[in-house]
């Protein structure tokens, strides 16, 4: 009966540490995923995202297309949501969501933004990935204008023709 108990304990203390250290692996992971999947509070309260707004706060910087009519048109970028504003005497008044990631079932993360004035066309690119996920992108979209009314989409990476966005 001695030699039972002794095989029980070395059995036991054996496993016990692969027990421990799979809770503790499982647990660390389901904190970094409800952690990667809510946002970081606001410091300001901003009204939902699809209504116009002040300003928020881009993730890159914004950039200003000029109309033959003399105005400017101004966009900025926000964990992937493109958001657009008119602007008179260089100061904006409504800042309005413009386009957005399509929608996808799993949590994911905004990988690509890329927001420029070539001269011509004002660029927008939006990526996301899937947690967990390599390469881009789950959902992708580029689009260009040259009014900020008037749109071409290039719906994946490995699409190069500009398509008319209706």
């Amino acid at each position: 009966m001695y030699r039972y108990i002794q095989i029980a304990s070395d059995s036991t203390f054996s496993t016990h540490p692969w027990k421990t250290t799979k809770v503790l692996i499982t647990s660390i992971g389901m904190a970094a995923a409800v952690t990667a999947c809510s946002e970081p509070a606001s410091p300001t309260n901003q009204p939902p995202d699809s209504s116009p707004s002040a300003e928020p706060v881009f993730t890159t910087p914004t950039v200003e297309l000029p109309l033959a009519t003399g105005e400017t048109v101004l966009f900025g970028i926000k964990s992937c949501k493109v958001y657009k504003s008119a602007s008179s005497d260089g100061v904006s008044e409504t800042w309005t969501l413009l386009f957005e990631p399509a929608p996808y079932p799993l949590p994911q993360q905004c990988i690509r933004e890329r927001l420029e004035f070539d001269g011509e066309f004002i660029q927008i690119e939006i990526g996301t990935q899937a947690l967990g996920a390599g390469g881009c992108c789950t959902t992708y979209a580029a689009y260009r204008s040259r009014d900020g009314e008037n749109w071409e989409v290039r719906p994946a990476t490995s699409i190069t023709e500009w398509q008319v966005l209706e």
